[in-house]
């Protein structure tokens, strides 16, 4: 009855022993990798540096970073250069310009893991860095989901905009049968020479144009505006709430259609786009549907487009109304093709609606005291097209 203890306690020694002598042993170990300080520096457009400064009680051999650009679910990942020290400074370079173009308003969340030479690691905590361009002092509005950064401009017209915009979407949601949007953000420029240092390069041909006012990234929930302009910031918007709404990697969205309802819902827009549609359509020179599934290269083929798809779209909304329409958004979310999902929508083909478009748009042309040969298009911005 004795024995038991004796050995219990014997085998506790030993375990001692080979533990290395427990509470004295761990004031001997390395501390673990300790981070000194973290920083971020923008040369914008082309790249973001990320820098880390970390020590530890022995050599630091590996760190490596891990990235995520606004809400991808997949993080990237690299290795920062560094000299291994006790004592480290690391720098990581993520490219933004040229073929890697980052859009200015994007959100870079990321981490460090730093190992040393005995394998102790540490892991940082996630940091934000909002990717924009460090020459002018940004502001923000928020307002109905909306994230709003400006520069040099009053908050009130601001703060308005951002509200008159945010009651119009609702039509928007209403078509998409969304009753709640992930949050968006737009980056406002003054002008159209500012925002060519933002803006993606499609063409010098188009950049010199000021081609386009805007562009939205859906995988971002981001847009970028030249001008505080309502109607833009409802086209874009539109843009991202229909990149939202129709997810599906089976739905293929032509870009008339796109194009075409992001103009629809712009307030009091377009009129200025008619004259060119009315003089293409004497001229014999408007395009087939089914050839409009991208936009044109040529800057000069993009104008007649816009005024093409907005036209067609306005058509279909009013005669037809949202109901139908809506239907034929959710067949294409579910992999239907666009003339199968006209087809079921509206019970008739695409080229069938494609037609019954332009005779009443043959209509509405004879209609005006200008439609002779030779005429004068003037007072044709007024018809709504």
């Amino acid at each position: 009855m004795t024995v038991m203890p004796f050995l219990s306690a014997a085998l506790g020694i030993m375990l001692l022993l080979a533990s290395g002598g427990g509470a004295e042993d761990d004031e001997q170990r390395p501390a673990p990798v300790r981070v000194l300080s973290t920083s971020a520096s923008i040369d914008f457009p082309n790249e973001v540096v990320l820098t880390l400064e970390a020590e530890s009680d022995v050599r630091i051999e590996e760190i490596r970073l891990h990235y995520r650009l606004g809400r991808q679910r997949v993080r990237s990942y690299g290795y920062p250069s560094f000299e291994p020290s006790k004592r480290v400074r690391a720098d990581f370079v993520i490219r933004t310009g040229g073929s890697r173009y980052l859009p200015s308003g994007v959100d870079i969340t990321y981490h460090y893991n730093i190992q040393d030479a005995e394998g102790n690691e540490t892991e940082t905590d996630d940091f934000l860095l909002e990717y924009k361009d460090p020459a002018y002092e940004w502001e923000r509005v928020e307002y109905g989901g909306l994230t709003v950064l400006y520069h040099d401009r009053p908050a009130r017209l601001v703060e308005e905009a951002a509200r008159d915009v945010a009651a119009r979407i609702e039509d928007v949601k209403s078509l998409l049968g969304m009753e709640e949007a992930r949050p968006q953000k737009a980056v406002i420029f003054n002008s159209g020479g500012e925002a060519r240092r933002s803006f993606p390069v499609v063409s010098d041909r188009a950049a010199r144009d000021h081609l386009y006012a805007g562009f939205a990234y859906g995988e971002y929930d981001l847009f970028l505006l030249a001008g505080l302009s309502r109607s833009g910031m409802v086209h874009e918007m539109t843009h991202l709430l229909m990149d939202e709404a129709i997810d599906s990697p089976l739905a293929t969205m032509p870009a008339w259609l796109n194009e075409g309802l992001a103009m629809y819902f712009e307030p009091g827009g377009g009129s200025g786009r008619d004259s060119s549609l009315l003089q293409a359509l004497r001229r014999g020179e408007l395009s087939p549907l089914r050839n409009m599934d991208g936009i044109p290269g040529r800057p000069r083929d993009v104008g007649l487009f816009y005024a093409q798809s907005r036209s067609v779209v306005r058509y279909l909304m009013d005669v037809y109304g949202h109901d139908r329409m809506s239907s034929m958004l959710a067949a294409i979310n579910d992999g239907d093709g666009v003339d199968e999902a006209a087809r079921g929508a509206y019970g008739a083909s695409l080229e069938y609606l494609e037609g019954e478009w332009r005779r009443w748009l043959s209509g509405r042309l004879s209609a005006l005291p200008s439609a002779g040969p030779g005429a004068s298009s003037a007072g044709a911005g007024h018809l709504r097209l």
